[in-house]
């Protein structure tokens, strides 16, 4: 049912603040129109005798039931779930959930999870003079490297030191046992004192070979410890020198992170080593999955895995970490071309014998280089031969 009153002319926002929604059970609703006269009447009416509530309606729309708001979550769920993804972002912490796998499925621990940062060049895109450019250029300190989770490193160097330990007590303890067994026996019935000197020596070398052993197990435990887990350059200027600063794995769980400060001149890698591969993402593949930084003064090598995230690619730390020139890591082969210069030289020169010889030239040429030894041979014995009746004899 409509009730209408005189309609006089009114402006379009005025017309829109004007109508009222009556709810009723037995019709839908009723509009009415005021007039300029009960205008303000009618605008207060609406304000105080509405049932609907702003703040009321603002909670409606910002429930979990509403299509905006699931969007939302699930779009910062997924924002989360691409920050923990890019280097530098996420948390690292020190519990024993972060350092051993959480199923049995190991293969989903070897892949790839980490993204290139924004600020970080695109591999194998710029000349490595240009790359060394915009790193020492930096103003704050530029995250170079990130490692992917160690939990395999962790459960394998775990395994591999309970193993060794355990070779480590039962060979103290067996060979101790039968070492005293054949000390009562005295089986070659020598002196006592010699008896008590063949014991020592046994006790001697088994204790050599539970100390190797219990050695080895140590070594292993410890060898997470020396894992880099990120890695800064925070560059320098005239007056100062770049440092490297990077972090580890504490040795016990739950413990503080180590931050390690070192000058660029004091890490080298070793001479004959290259970080830069030609495969993979960052050009550092490689069949040993590792490689080693050296410090200045210390003993004991820091280890890398190959498989993190390098700034740019891994030229840039081939130049960081050695004497090097700019010039002499840009000319480096990569390992695959130096394999694939051997590769071409071997055809080629397989090319030319088979043009020489014709059919059957693997077998021709087999049996030309052993005339070629056998003549060797031969001169080298004639040789011997000649110098044997010049050599002078004695008179009696």
């Amino acid at each position: 049912m409509l009730i209408l009153r005189p309609i006089v002319p009114i402006g379009l926002a005025n017309l829109r603040k004007s109508i009222i929604i009556h709810p009723h059970t037995r019709y839908l609703s009723t509009f009415l129109l005021a007039n300029r006269l009960t205008y303000k009447t009618s605008i207060k009416s609406i304000r105080f005798n509405s049932s609907l509530n702003p703040k009321d309606d603002l909670k409606t729309k910002l429930t979990p039931t509403s299509p905006v708001s699931e969007q939302s979550a699930e779009t910062y769920e997924k924002l989360q779930v691409i920050n923990r993804r890019i280097p530098g972002q996420a948390t690292q912490t020190n519990t024993i959930k972060d350092r051993f796998p959480s199923s049995l499925k190991l293969e989903k621990e070897a892949i790839p999870t980490l993204l290139p940062t924004p600020t970080s060049p695109a591999p194998s895109s710029l000349p490595l003079s240009t790359l060394y450019s915009i790193l020492s250029k930096k103003t704050k300190p530029e995250l170079i490297y990130e490692s992917e989770p160690h939990k395999l490193y962790f459960l394998f160097c775990s395994c591999f030191a309970l193993v060794f330990f355990i070779y480590a007590i039962n060979a103290v303890w067996i060979g101790n046992t039968l070492a005293y067994e054949l000390f009562i026996e005295n089986d070659m019935k020598v002196p006592q004192w010699q008896n008590i000197t063949y014991y020592a020596a046994r006790v001697s070398g088994i204790a050599l070979a539970g100390m190797t052993l219990l050695f080895l197990s140590l070594g292993f435990a410890f060898l997470p410890s020396r894992l880099i887990r990120r890695m800064w350059y925070l560059p320098g200027n005239a007056e100062k020198e770049a440092f490297i600063r990077f972090t580890t794995h504490p040795m016990l769980p739950s413990r503080p992170t180590p931050v390690h400060m070192v000058p660029v001149s004091h890490l080298r890698k070793a001479k004959r080593a290259k970080i830069y591969t030609g495969d993979g993402f960052y050009g550092t593949l490689d069949s040993f999955f590792m490689f080693f930084l050296f410090k200045k003064g210390s003993r004991y090598p820091w280890v890398v895995d190959r498989k993190g995230f390098f700034w740019a690619d891994g030229r840039v730390m081939d130049l960081l970490f050695s004497d090097d020139s700019i010039e002499a890591v840009e000319n480096s082969k990569k390992i695959d071309e130096q394999y694939g210069d051997i590769l071409k030289l071997k055809r080629e020169n397989a090319a030319k014998m088979k043009k020489e010889l014709g059919v059957g030239w693997k077998t021709k040429a087999k049996g030309k280089l052993m005339i070629e030894d056998l003549g060797k041979l031969k001169k080298l014995i004639s040789d011997k031969t000649n110098n044997d009746d010049k050599t002078p004899t004695k008179k009696n």
